[in-house]
């Protein structure tokens, strides 16, 4: 894509009201060209759009400084653009902070996923002032019961308020697809339609008493409009998500007695190195997938042939794949019980009675690989990212081969 390209898509995603992908296109813009002009212009529009009015401020004397280092860019184009947004922004007063709450819906994906969707708007949250509010309803693949808040069966409650109880503050809410009589809605014009594909970005300045999170919150898409002020600022999306969930989550205590039950009987003494194999499915979306996977071994055979009180917990919804690595590492090699596919189609997407069980399993996993020495896995899955998240790993303790999901901006969010 040329230079004039480039700008016309990103001006044509601002004009559609497309904030999150011109975001996106324009941080991936000032990473390739970090001398052109027209990327942070463009992002001061955006902010204009959004009412990030500070920021914009910022991004539009970073295209200043740009046009007066490199003089051929100040084209009558880029300079009519610049006075332009610049004089809106100082037009505009920043938005009023009204504090009120976010509630935090479900985002309907893979256990891990929602929790980073959670800690998303949590970090939203203390952007703007609200109480955040979680609830996880029936789109949630994780409840037995679609009547109930799933999150708080899985760790302690985050706000001293209820959804019935949220319905009851105030009629001003935002997006306007959600009023007090709908709240507890699901899979509401998630995709498509009035209010469809709001993220973090169209929430950060709303006067609304009440706003909604519906669609996933990315923390790498937030953390650039962090003020200074921020305890985050300048923070990795590692880093963020680690310290964001360490400071607002806690297991509910039956689940930590499971796993802290678990680490007694089976831990006993020898080093472990824990492994994360996802089941065939996630090569649907990722065609490096089995390569990554089988690149896992080479690892593994080298460790565990260096030290042989080395020990190996498997994580894994294949069953296929706990026999193969039975077979290959034999009494080396140990894993929890619970629910596994012996084909490509996902555990969850299974007919089951016990929903809630397979989000405690796959919590009880991912905290006791993080209680491993090492650990390796698949940095396309959130399950292998939160391990590398749970903790400070030594450097080269923890290993993610491929992308990291969490450190790489989503293009499917924002592809309208």
């Amino acid at each position: 894509m040329s230079v004039p390209e480039a700008v016309r898509v990103i001006q044509d995603a601002i004009a559609r009201g497309n904030y999150g992908r011109a975001d996106l296109l324009c941080w991936r813009t000032m990473e390739a060209l970090p001398e052109f002009a027209w990327a942070p212009l463009l992002l001061a529009e955006t902010a204009l759009k959004i009412g990030e009015v500070e920021n914009g401020q910022a991004f539009c004397a970073k295209a200043a400084a740009l046009l007066a280092k490199y003089p051929d860019q100040a084209t009558p184009d880029v300079r009519t653009a610049l006075d332009r947004i610049s004089a809106a922004l100082e037009d505009r007063e920043p938005a009023r902070k009204s504090g009120g709450y976010l509630l935090i819906k479900c985002w309907g994906y893979g256990f891990w996923s929602d929790v980073e969707h959670v800690i998303g708007a949590l970090l939203l949250a203390e952007m703007t002032g609200r109480t955040p509010v979680v609830h996880w309803g029936g789109n949630s693949y994780f409840t037995d019961d679609d009547t109930a808040d799933a999150f708080g069966t899985f760790f302690e409650p985050l706000a001293p308020i209820s959804l019935d109880e949220l319905a009851e503050v105030s009629d001003e809410i935002y997006p306007p697809k959600w009023n007090r009589n709908n709240l507890a809605a699901n899979g509401l014009n998630v995709w498509e339609g009035d209010g469809a594909r709001f993220s973090g970005l169209y929430l950060l300045n709303r006067s609304e008493r009440i706003v909604v999170a519906d669609f996933f919150i990315q923390v790498l898409e937030l953390l650039p409009w962090l003020p200074e002020s921020h305890w985050l600022h300048g923070a990795d999306a590692m880093t963020a998500i680690r310290l964001l969930y360490e400071k607002y989550f806690t297991l509910r205590p039956a689940i930590q007695n499971e796993i802290d039950e678990f680490r007694a009987a089976q831990f006993d003494g020898n080093p472990v190195f824990a492994v994360h194999v996802r089941s065939l499915d996630k090569g649907r979306e990722d065609p490096s997938f089995l390569r990554d996977n089988a690149d896992m071994l080479p690892v593994l055979d080298e460790a565990l042939a260096k030290d042989t009180t080395l020990r190996l917990f498997l994580m894994t919804d294949s069953a296929r794949v706990l026999d193969e690595y039975a077979e290959r590492y034999g009494h080396r090699v140990f894993n929890t019980d619970c629910a596994r596919t012996d084909g490509i189609v996902p555990v969850t997407w299974k007919d089951t009675e016990a929903r809630h069980r397979l989000g405690v399993e796959v919590i009880k996993d991912t905290y006791i690989a993080a209680a491993c020495e090492r650990f390796i896995g698949y940095g396309g899955s959130s399950v292998a990212c939160m391990v590398a998240c749970l903790k400070r790993w030594p450097d080269g303790a923890c290993l993610l081969l491929g992308d990291n999901i969490k450190t790489r901006r989503n293009w499917l969010l924002h592809d309208w």
